[in-house]
Order: structure tokens, then sequence, then C-alpha cells
């Protein structure tokens, strides 16, 4: 028996298309017209969304925010998917049974009709396949079709669900959303402040001037240090801005290879102000290739972006890096690659009593600078996590949280990673040397 193997190369914008034709007969009934007046829209957040928490109800969330998932309950009105079809919703559980929000809810391939208030028809949002190149994995994305004359209508009803912040979009994966985050609610050194928050702020304020005096509008950092010392949470704030484009990818994926970068920073220039966060550089990049992880990115093709190939305005460059000193030297021999960079080490004691101070008010000046004696050495993280330990101490014991219970908080994490290491024999947790 001889079988043949069709193979038809297409556009995405083509197979979207073509995935939707077979649903516009019913697309064309709920929009009571022929479809010749409507408009394909394609957003980074998804509407469906909304669609499988009308169905399941209050105990699953979205990526809606709740918020935005209010105002958009409000304007929805009924919704309809196409007839003698079961809508799919992924659902996957996130928290223990006793909570108010038990289940992660995805609508998946059915389209949706979404009747809002203040539109003369309906939004139709439809997941649909598409490849991602050749041999490359198929990937899922979200369109909305909608009537030309409620095109400005849906514009801001989407303003005003998401607001100005949007996801970090992931190349080749499903997009994260960031939860916003104020620099206010950051401990930070002097150092970062001035390198990096102040810096950040004035470079995006002065683009003319940067025009003005024929100077590329662009920035690079290089935040380095142990886990758990701010550089993510930097990060979170950076994207928190409004009006900024995050975008990033995963090189020790499969499917990650010089293309999806040259891809990525290609969006990324279509979207400015943008972000771009390339996370743990030394472990892609070390100078000692026999340490190389499997990284689908060769280091030219990220030094012809750092260098500025192409037109790079509005574009900031924020990359990640644990230990530096075992970084390839080429990414940071040549001047401009990285604008600032930046050291997240352990906090001082100043910065610790600072930090216990801000998520414990109640501390007296005495008990402050005892808890500060306890952690040292601790990163940012772990006098988190003492603080959470005594939070759950407190909640067992029905009590405050207060300066003995983080104490004995302090002891049982010194205790645990002391163990570590004699169970081990190496060096974990707090005491790492840089």
């Amino acid at each position: 028996m001889i079988r043949t193997l069709r193979l038809s190369l297409a556009s995405k914008s083509t197979e979207i298309r073509n995935a939707l034709d077979q649903q516009m007969p019913w697309i064309r009934a709920c929009m009571a017209e022929d479809g010749n007046s409507l408009v394909q829209l394609r957003f980074d957040h998804s509407l469906s969304a909304i669609a499988a928490y009308h169905l399941i109800g209050p105990r699953c969330r979205t990526a809606i925010p709740p918020g935005g998932r209010t105002a958009l309950e409000e304007r929805l009105q009924r919704i309809e998917f196409p007839p003698e079809t079961a809508p799919a919703i992924k659902l996957r559980l996130v928290s223990l049974p006793q909570t108010s929000h038990d289940w992660s809810a995805e609508w998946l391939d059915c389209p949706v009709a979404l009747y809002f208030s203040g539109l003369s028809g309906p939004v139709i949002a439809a997941n649909v396949p598409c490849v991602d190149g050749v041999g490359h994995s198929s990937e899922w994305r979200e369109v909305a079709l909608t009537k030309r004359e409620d095109v400005p209508a849906l514009l801001d009803l989407i303003k005003a669900t998401f607001g100005v912040h949007r996801p970090l979009k992931v190349m080749g994966e499903e997009s994260v959303n960031i939860q916003p985050l104020a620099w206010d609610d950051l401990v930070l050194d002097d150092s970062v402040v001035r390198l990096v928050k102040d810096d950040f702020h004035l470079f995006l304020e002065r683009e003319e001037w940067y025009k003005r005096h024929r100077l590329p509008f662009r920035r690079g950092y290089l935040f380095h240090g142990p886990p758990g010392n701010g550089k993510s949470s930097v990060i979170r704030a950076m994207l928190s801005t409004g009006g900024i484009s995050g975008f990033t990818l995963n090189p020790f994926r499969v499917f990650t290879d010089d293309d999806m970068m040259a891809a990525m920073f290609a969006e990324a220039a279509q979207s400015t102000p943008a972000i771009i966060v390339l996370e743990d550089l030394d472990r892609c990049f070390p100078a000692d290739k026999d340490k190389e992880q499997e990284c689908h990115i060769s280091l030219q093709q990220l030094l012809n972006h750092l260098d500025g190939v192409g037109n790079q305005d509005g574009i900031i460059v924020v990359a990640t890096a644990n230990n530096p000193c075992i970084l390839d030297a080429a990414i940071l021999r040549r001047p401009g690659r990285f604008d600032r960079v930046v050291g997240f080490q352990n906090p001082s004691a100043e910065l610790r009593e600072r930090y216990l101070h801000y998520v414990c008010e109640v501390l007296r000046s005495e008990e402050l600078a005892e808890c500060v004696r306890m952690t040292a050495g601790f990163s940012f993280a772990q006098l988190r996590e003492a603080y959470i330990l005594a939070g759950q101490m407190a909640l067992e014991e029905d009590g405050a949280i207060d300066a003995a219970r983080i104490n004995q908080a302090a002891c049982t994490l010194n205790e645990t990673m002391m163990a570590a290491d004699r169970k081990w024999k190496a060096k974990v947790g707090f005491r790492e040397e840089i």
C-alpha cells in the first residue's frame, strides 16, 4: 500500500484564516451579517478566559486580573459557542481545597461568542493552531473577530480590563502575566537605586535627548549575584512600568535557536519601549566550555544583538548571572554591550534592618537589632522565608508574629542548612562564597 503525505507551507496568518473558515457559517450567524465587515485582532491577553470563568464559576481563576475580570463580567451579557460542540476547558489544581480559588482555568480550542454591553455585535474569541517555523512545534494563538464599528469600543474594553501592564511574552511558549511590583515595595541598596531605578527612569524620560544628540536609544543591564537577592524582583518592577513590553525565551528549550532570538529582537523593536530579559547567562555561555549546558543559541548571535545590529531603538536588555566571573569574557569585553553591571549581594545589616522593619513594623528597636544579628548572612529570599515561617508558627499557636518567632525561624533555617551541609559535604544556601 502506498501512502501519500501532503505538506502545505503557509504563513501563520494563512493558517489562522484557514482555521477560522471552518467556523465561518456559525460566525456569520452570530454576527447577523455576511462577514465582510469583520476585523481580526490579536491581543497579548486572552479574552476567552472570561468564558471559562463564566462556566466554572468563582472557584477558578484565569489569566485576567481580578479587578479587570470584575469589570469584564459587568459588561458580559451572555456567551455562545457552536451548536453540537462541547467547550473544552483546561483545569489545573493550584491551591488547597478550602481556599476560594482552587483551579486555574484555560479555554481551549472551541470558539466562543462573547456578548458585551456597548458593542453592536459579539466578539468571537478563538484559539487556532499554527506552526512556528518548519520543524518546530505547533502553538495556539487566540484571535478576536469583531465588527469594524465595534473596534474602538473593544480596544477601550481591553485597556480597562488589563490596564497598561502587558504580560511577559515567552517566545514559543505561553505568555506569563507579571504581578505588578512597585519600586517602593523593594528594599534596595543605594547602588541599585542609582544604577538601575534612577537610570532606568531617566532613560525612558529622555528619548528626545538621545535622538537630538545622535545617541542610540537603547540600554543594557547585567544583574549578578547569588540567588534570592532581588534580581528578579527588580526586573518585575521594571516590567511593571506603564507601557513597557516584555520579551524573553528559554535558551535550554529544544526548539530555541538563533532564529527565535532574532525574531524576539525584531518583535521587541515593533513594540517599544520593550525589555528583553535574558536569564542565567553564566549557565549559557561560561568561559569554561566544559561547563556549558545545552544551550541552543550561539554566542555570536547574542553578541550581534548586544552590539546593536539593526534598529534597536527603545530596546532595554536585562541579563542576569549568578556568577559573572565564569561568564565568557566576550560578553563583557566590549564597552556598550551592558551599560550598567550591577551586583546584588546578600544584604548588609542595615538592609536587613530595613527589610525586617518593612515586613514587621511592630518590632521595637532592641528586638529589631536582635533579629538582624540572628539573620547574619541571609539573602533577601531567606529573610522572607524566616518571616513566613514565623507567620506559620504564629498561626499554629494562635499568636502574633514577633521577634521571638522570627529568631526561632532563623535558627530553624540555619540548622536545616547546616544539616544539609553535613549530609552532602558541600556548601549550600546561606554560606555560599562568591
